[in-house]
């Protein structure tokens, strides 16, 4: 009888060992998956911070530009657009970054002017020495227009 004791034992040896090595396995596994969510998240929270540092720049940049639009427009010109630029002046009002049109148009043209703004310089230079050739014939005029008797009497 001991002799049958003795493998009942051994059996339930056996299959507390394979028990142990089965629950031994199973925390591995467990770990190795908890470590595992542990970098996803943390690369997904890094990921999150900077997007959101990224939108935030850019929502920054947008509002500012927005802004000395806004401030800077005491002036009204009226301007005929093709389809195209009505539609991408209409999504910057429906996407709630401009008002109205108007503004979505403000806001388009001091951008232009400010990615040009190298190009406006030379237009400026040259508008100005155009102007004083202008001033330069105005002056030859008025002198070709004196009466008749004051060139008589500088001759």
């Amino acid at each position: 009888m001991t002799n049958g004791k003795e493998k009942e034992d051994d059996a339930q040896d056996s299959q507390d060992t394979q028990e142990t090595r089965e629950t031994t396995e199973r925390h591995r596994t467990i770990t190795i998956g908890l470590e595992n969510m542990e970098d996803v998240d943390r690369v997904v929270r890094d990921a999150v911070t900077r997007s959101m540092d990224a939108a935030t720049t850019v929502g920054d940049t947008i509002k500012e530009t927005i802004l000395k639009v806004k401030t800077a427009r005491d002036s009204v010109v009226m301007v005929r657009v093709n389809k195209d630029s009505l539609n991408k002046l209409d999504v910057l009002v429906d996407s709630g970054l401009n008002a109205s049109r108007s503004e979505a148009a403000a806001f388009m043209i001091a951008e232009g002017i400010q990615a040009k703004k190298d190009l406006f310089s030379k237009i400026s230079e040259k508008t100005e020495m155009i102007r004083k050739t202008r001033e330069d014939l105005r002056k030859l005029l008025d002198e070709d227009d004196l009466p008749e008797d004051s060139k008589s009497k500088e001759e």
